[in-house]
């Protein structure tokens, strides 16, 4: 194929090229981009012709990438990462900005930050769109993969080429249901290590940070129940001798029936803020960033019993 016509390659191309890599599949490539999986096929059987390579090779009910097309993947999306800082307007008016943010969090950082982003977004930026999504211990792989503009969790360092900042400092309490004795009297580590208690393991290899705490006292726990999420759990405390144990921050989401008393050791951590090169510099990414920030410093002080 000559030069001219390998020139002739858009960055359209490329997109669908980079989804159908990042998703293996067709199907989920044109669900993806919002096109038709004939568009798709299309643009795949023809960027075949200009890299003189099957790209992509059935195996099983998937399809796979050839090594060129490892290659050409890579390259495609520095291009496409390239071709957003060039387009990237000089400013930024989020009252006529129709721009989409996807925001990876877990069910914590969702429940402080999310109605109050929602709120001033309709305020000031009515005809945005965005997209949360669940992080899941896995905001650096979203983060290179573009699969999200901003990861909010305790996860400090999202790989090279990225930034991160602390936008939340935290501190673990226990929670008890509002008629436990220790609304009134102070736990101390005895009774809280007999205590029976509540986990939470979003999965198998998760270990609570507050774990590290404990380690250092030369005590350890063992849950009497274990849920996935942090999701309903002051519900299933309310009326037990359950104690879980989280950042008091909860305080500020959960029921008033569950009460928030201090922890009878010390251990704090931070929630910080993540992003890429690929928005660094993009004026509406500066903007919803700093909408975050102000959201995580507005957020009330947590205050346990």
């Amino acid at each position: 194929m000559s030069r001219e016509q390998h020139l002739k390659t858009d960055f359209h191309a490329l997109r669908i090229l980079a989804a159908v890599y990042e998703h293996g599949s067709i199907s989920d490539a044109a669900e993806h981009l919002d096109m038709s999986q004939s568009t798709i096929s299309y643009t795949i059987e023809r960027l075949r012709g200009v890299f003189a390579d099957p790209l992509f090779v059935k195996q099983g009910r998937r399809i796979r990438p050839t090594r060129r097309c490892d290659d050409v993947a890579v390259g495609a999306r520095e291009l496409l990462q390239l071709y957003e800082r060039m387009v990237v307007p000089a400013e930024f008016e989020p009252a006529l900005s129709t721009d989409t943010f996807v925001l990876s969090c877990n069910y914590y950082e969702r429940g402080i930050l999310l109605a109050p982003l929602v709120q001033r977004l309709r305020q000031f930026a009515p005809n945005v769109r965005l997209t949360a999504i669940s992080a899941d211990g896995d905001g650096s792989r979203q983060l290179e993969q573009d699969l999200c503009d901003v990861v909010i969790s305790p996860i400090s360092d999202y790989g090279s080429g990225s930034y991160s900042e602390r936008i939340v400092a935290e501190r673990y309490a226990c929670f008890v249901s509002h008629d436990s004795p220790w609304c009134h009297t102070r736990m101390d580590l005895d009774s809280y290590v007999n205590a029976r208690h509540i986990h939470v393991r979003p999965s198998i290899n998760w270990r609570p940070y507050f774990h590290t705490a404990l380690d250092r006292l030369g005590v350890s726990i063992s849950p009497q129940v274990e849920v996935c999420s942090f999701g309903d759990i002051d519900k299933v405390i309310e009326g037990t001798d359950l104690v879980l144990t989280a950042t008091e921050g909860f305080s500020r989401i959960y029921s008033k029936r569950i009460v928030c008393v201090r922890a009878p050791f010390d251990c704090s951590f931070s929630i910080h803020m993540g992003w890429t090169g690929r928005t660094h510099r993009s004026p509406a990414h500066i903007w919803f960033r700093s909408l975050l920030r102000e959201i995580a410093r507005e957020l009330p002080k947590p205050r346990p019993l």
